[in-house]
């Protein structure tokens, strides 16, 4: 209890990087529950680890298959609300972007965020992890493309 609010952990699961949690809040009669996801591998100020491309994606992934189910609106956040918050946000818009066109414009993305909020991805460092992220999102999806182009025939002598 907090006050008049209840707080309810439900569930947690972890992965080395990120953690999930399930909680239900109470507030008089009435509840919400609300799901909770952590990427605990990214240190202020910074970047996850070049080794960690493939996570961060899949953590990006995972967000947004969540929010596609819920409807409910998202708070990204860390701790003051811009570097690794807009980095994500960047990493989210882009791999949707990548999904349906052949280009994308990391700088112009960036610059549109910054007109939102200021600071969105913070540091150098940060900006090119979003253009190594880019690149293996590309990498992926031309991967997809070429395995989806084979095609296998039968044929029949007559």
């Amino acid at each position: 209890m907090y006050g008049d609010i209840s707080v309810e952990m439900l569930s947690q699961s972890e992965s080395p990087e990120w953690i999930i949690r399930k909680f239900r809040l109470g507030y008089a009669d009435e509840t919400q529950d609300v799901l909770h996801l952590n990427y605990t591998s990214w240190p202020d100020h910074g970047v996850p680890t070049v080794n960690a491309i493939e996570s961060i994606l899949q953590f990006v992934h995972i967000v947004r298959q969540q929010a596609n189910r819920s409807k409910q609106p998202i708070v990204v956040h860390c701790s003051a609300g811009v570097g690794r918050t807009g980095t994500f946000m960047a990493l989210d818009c882009l791999m949707q972007h990548i999904r349906e066109h052949e280009f994308v414009d990391i700088l112009s993305m960036v610059s549109e965020m910054r007109s939102h909020r200021l600071s969105m991805v913070q540091t150098e460092e940060q900006y090119v992890f979003i253009h190594q992220c880019v690149l293996l999102m590309w990498q992926k999806k031309k991967q997809q493309s070429i395995t989806s182009d084979v095609v296998y025939e039968n044929a029949s002598k007559t």
